[in-house]
């Protein structure tokens, strides 16, 4: 009998109390922008991280706070 087969989920994607967040690294091809101007972002404290089982994670919530700010 085979085991049932866990929800497909993909990667760089967690949910952590009903909130998702997206992996750092991810983050510029989501956004379509450089690395260099999320590292500067978080350096400059417009985007708050967050570690999940040890892979630094940014809240969904907070990445359209960021795109809100940086449009106007």
């Amino acid at each position: 009998m085979r085991a049932p087969q866990p929800q497909k989920r993909s990667p760089g994607w967690f949910f952590r109390n009903n909130h998702q967040f997206l992996a750092l690294s991810h983050v510029p091809q989501a956004l379509s922008v450089t690395a260099s101007e999320i590292t500067d972002a978080v350096s400059r404290g417009e985007i708050q991280i967050e570690r999940i089982n040890g892979c630094k994670a940014v809240a969904l919530d907070e990445l359209f706070r960021y795109i809100e700010k940086k449009a106007g």
